[in-house]
């Protein structure tokens, strides 16, 4: 019954649903005869037959007016993105804000997937004309000594390796959004954890000779994905590290709020962050000096992963940070059901 309602036009259903809505009406209204005036009063050959034309013309009426319904609908979707907006039937108002809302969705999912095409076709360009012009000076050069060899050969593996990174970024970032993520709760003590993703960052810290300090308790506890955590927290403790200057002190902070959610600070004694590019921050890509960031490795995809990751955790990231007085990434996290 189902498959072949399925089958037939909206109009056709729309219509038959007026179609029986009269009916109901008409049974209702020969029983009330026929309580009245008896039984035989329906036996007559006159008032059935009027009923049956009656029918007729409210499923014929019913389609007319389906049919103007739908087209009213129609006509709603070809003038929703007029600007200024024209004047629409109350009634349909408030489908018109909803299809105006999925409008721009989808405007603003258009424009991220084009910038992102944009700006991933440009981080990937770069390593590769430089692969490409170490490779053909390699050549056209006469025969070249063992040293020379292992040089270009050598260039040519950094800008792979350049490459390399970028798509493990891309496809972690890829990982993190995906809605098919399945997010695994445990309880960990987080000093241990911290500490642990502290070590993993330890070389690049002792190369910039930059001093990390953990100020956690030793029984908070938390429950929480730790992979995603791990992304959000490694992301920002790097670029801390990076960005910061020599000497300096990155200062790690873990407590409990007054509404049981954990929050983890990221502070470093860099340069800060000027206030017109702190709403973009996260933004895929996005680096506040790019020429800088590159050169130091960096493709503008760090903060978003952990944005994103924290995200899907429940929680939420924010950036505290004044020009020369350093940055500080605040995480808030809940506490996952284990």
């Amino acid at each position: 019954m189902k498959e072949w309602m399925g089958r037939l036009s909206l109009r056709t259903r729309l219509a038959g649903a007026y179609g029986l809505l009269a009916a109901g009406s008409l049974v209702f209204l020969l029983a009330i005869i026929a309580r009245t005036l008896g039984p035989e009063s329906l036996a007559q050959g006159k008032i059935l037959p009027a009923a049956i034309f009656v029918l007729t013309v409210f499923f014929v009426g019913g389609w007319f007016v389906a049919g103007w319904c739908l087209s009213e609908i129609s006509r709603l979707g070809s003038r929703i993105n007029e600007k200024p907006p024209r004047p629409l039937p109350a009634e349909l108002e408030g489908l018109a804000a909803l299809l105006r809302r999925e409008a721009q969705k989808r405007d603003q999912l258009l424009k991220e997937l084009r910038r992102f095409t944009a700006d991933a076709s440009h981080e990937l360009r770069t390593p590769l004309t430089a692969l490409r012009t170490v490779g053909e000076v390699a050549l056209r050069s006469p025969v070249a000594n063992a040293e020379a060899l292992q040089d270009t050969v050598g260039s040519m593996l950094e800008e792979a390796q350049r490459m390399h990174a970028l798509v493990e970024r891309l496809l972690r970032l890829a990982r993190v959004e995906s809605e098919g993520l399945a997010i695994q709760p445990r309880r960990l003590y987080l000093s241990i954890h911290l500490a642990a993703l502290c070590d993993g960052v330890a070389v690049l810290a002792e190369e910039k000779n930059v001093k990390l300090k953990l100020e956690c308790s030793r029984v908070l506890e938390l429950t929480t994905d730790i992979v995603l955590l791990g992304y959000a927290f490694t992301n920002l403790v790097h670029n801390a590290i990076q960005y910061g200057p020599q000497g300096s002190i990155v200062t790690v902070k873990a407590y409990k709020g007054e509404d049981g959610s954990v929050s983890i600070e990221v502070s470093d004694q860099g340069a800060g962050i000027p206030p017109e590019h702190q709403l973009r921050i996260f933004e895929r890509f996005y680096r506040v000096d790019a020429a800088r960031s590159r050169d130091k490795g960096g493709y503008g995809l760090g903060l978003c992963i952990s944005k994103t990751a924290i995200e899907r955790l429940g929680g939420s990231i924010n950036l505290v940070s004044e020009l020369g007085h350093g940055a500080t990434f605040r995480i808030n996290l809940p506490t996952l059901a284990g």
